[in-house]
């Protein structure tokens, strides 16, 4: 009775959203389709609130983006607003996970020379990365050691201060990603141990599973990119009881990508963690057939959103922590979804090519 009080607000929250969102097959359909078409769809959905707000003249790709994200964040916040303080912590530590990819994708425009007019178009703001904070960065950093110092009072700082040597040494952007991303997860994970009882289970999983997700792109991307067995190390975050201290270790000593996802995905049988050995063998599959890792995100993606999913199967969805992560995950890839499917149709990118990017659950 106590839990299902505890959740009295949140859990009607959650499930009005939950049935909002987009079907799959309605999204399949948007593949290929005309910009207006997309947005006559979008109409009959939550987003059509913010897209409302854009003047016709500025409506593209970008700024359709924007609306999405305000959307979500919206939609987010109205359900952390109606949690217990505890599930309103964590949801404000996980939403820190889009402001985050906008400040990688600074980094990225700033490593690659691009000029501030053009860099603004790739920028989607979010949380304290606001418009405003996101262009003066853009307008007076001349390069990635700039945008650090002037990240120096946020939370992100230190974190980047402390990579900016390595960073000097290799130019390699995605050290700085890496510390932003273990940053941001220890934060996620020290709100994930303060639940109790089946939200603690639920939410130790789900989170664990990513994070370490994270550790597995760093260690298949160090390997890609030829980055020495001593620098893994310091940017892994061992927190999980599957790929522990030691099981990571010895993962960094193996080379070549093949073996150590072999190793992993043993690892993952030898202590029986089910969402581990699906999400391994899933890419394992993809990178023997591709054997490259440019759709790695995807597959995390998607296998963290088929977690989410198997969670609300495992347990009662109605009143634990699985159904709002479950939520929050599914909302998540549908704006992603959205997003690929608007940019490709302003490009004329193939319908096949997009609809192998989406992240979709079946």
């Amino acid at each position: 009775m106590m839990s299902a009080w505890k959740y009295k607000r949140t859990t009607p929250a959650a499930l009005v959203a939950r049935l909002q969102l987009i079907r799959q097959k309605d999204l399949i359909d948007l593949v290929g389709k005309p910009t207006s078409q997309i947005l006559s769809a979008l109409a009959k959905t939550p987003y059509q609130r913010e897209i409302a707000e854009l003047p016709a003249q500025e409506l593209n790709s970008l700024s359709l983006e924007h609306a999405l994200l305000k959307s979500f964040s919206r939609t987010v916040n109205e359900i952390a607003q109606s949690s217990p303080k505890d599930i309103e912590a964590l949801l404000t530590q996980v939403m820190k996970k889009f402001e985050a990819d906008s400040l990688k994708t600074i980094l990225r425009l700033k490593s690659a020379g691009m000029k501030v007019d053009n860099a603004k178009k790739f920028v989607t703001t979010f949380g304290e990365l606001d418009a405003d904070r996101c262009v003066t960065i853009l307008k007076n950093a001349a390069n990635v050691r700039d945008v650090v110092k002037l990240l120096s009072d946020s939370e992100y700082g230190p974190a980047l201060e402390d990579e900016l040597a390595e960073y000097d040494k290799s130019r390699e952007v995605f050290l700085l990603e890496v510390a932003i991303d273990r940053h941001l997860y220890s934060s996620i994970w020290k709100a994930a141990r303060k639940l109790r009882g089946l939200d603690g289970r639920i939410g130790r999983t789900i989170l664990g599973l990513e994070i370490d997700s994270m550790n597995i792109r760093v260690l298949l991307r160090s390997k890609e990119m030829g980055i020495s067995q001593d620098q893994p190390t310091r940017h892994l975050l061992p927190i999980s009881d599957v790929f522990g201290q030691k099981e990571l270790q010895a993962g960094i000593q193996i080379d070549g990508i093949e073996p150590t996802i072999e190793y992993l995905r043993n690892v993952a049988n030898t202590n029986l963690a089910r969402d581990y050995q699906y999400l391994l063998a899933e890419l394992a599959e993809d990178y023997s057939a591709h054997k490259s890792l440019s759709r790695l995100e995807n597959i995390l993606e998607r296998g963290l959103l088929k977690t989410s999913l198997r969670m609300l199967k495992r347990y009662s969805p109605f009143f634990n922590i699985g159904l709002v992560l479950a939520f929050l995950n599914s909302k998540w890839c549908e704006v992603r979804n959205l997003r690929t499917i608007i940019i490709g149709a302003q490009k004329g990118i193939p319908a096949s090519r997009i609809q192998e990017a989406l992240i979709l659950p079946t």
